[in-house]
């Protein structure tokens, strides 16, 4: 594995030798591409994609993810302990915390948020930015019945969206959010001085 040092973070990037389409990330920094989507696409592309998975780790949404399972896995326990059919019932509901977690889905805000990390990444690095859009487009290109494309929001989507921000049609969440905030605070001087 590789190591990448990101502000107060320290990133940990390897492979999975298997034909599976994925890449994961974990809230202490590990990133895992499978090589089947490695073979996809190019140095470029890939770049994005791991700097997608950690803006799912700056951004907190891992560790929002892990509190939730944590509190699922709690009210299963609580059921669990009450009767024994409620307790089968509350497991097959929730099925192990590790389930939870890996089929925990980011939400279409986060997975907006981490692409548009993974775009200022290659921004800051200098790399090519238009990567993140090939690399997205690659992977709409596997079709809708893909399970990868099953957990994620659409590619094709998300690819017009990173084009728009290149060409400066659009901005990001976050500077969407800066704006906004900056807007109040200058509104609120305005009227309060």
């Amino acid at each position: 594995g590789q190591n990448l040092q990101e502000g107060s973070l320290k990133f940990n990037y390897g492979v999975y030798l298997s034909p599976e389409v994925n890449a994961f990330a974990m809230a202490n920094g590990t990133i895992r591409v499978y090589s089947g989507l490695m073979d996809m696409l190019n140095d470029g592309e890939l770049r994005f994609v791991i700097g997608h998975e950690m803006g799912h780790v700056m951004k907190n949404h891992i560790r929002k993810k892990i509190q939730f399972a944590y509190a699922a896995s709690a009210v299963r326990k609580g059921i669990a302990s009450r009767n024994s059919t409620a307790g089968d019932m509350a497991r097959s509901l929730f099925g192990g915390l590790a389930e939870t977690l890996m089929n925990a889905q980011f939400s279409q805000l986060e997975e907006k948020e981490a692409d548009d990390y993974g775009l200022a990444f290659l921004k800051h690095k200098k790399f090519e930015p238009r990567d993140a859009v090939s690399a997205l487009k690659k992977i709409a290109a596997l079709g809708s019945g893909h399970s990868f494309l099953s957990s994620h929001p659409d590619p094709t989507k998300r690819a017009e969206r990173l084009q728009a921000q290149i060409e400066g049609r659009t901005l990001s969440i976050e500077e969407n959010q800066q704006n906004i905030s900056a807007g109040v605070k200058a509104f609120l001087e305005e009227r309060f001085p």
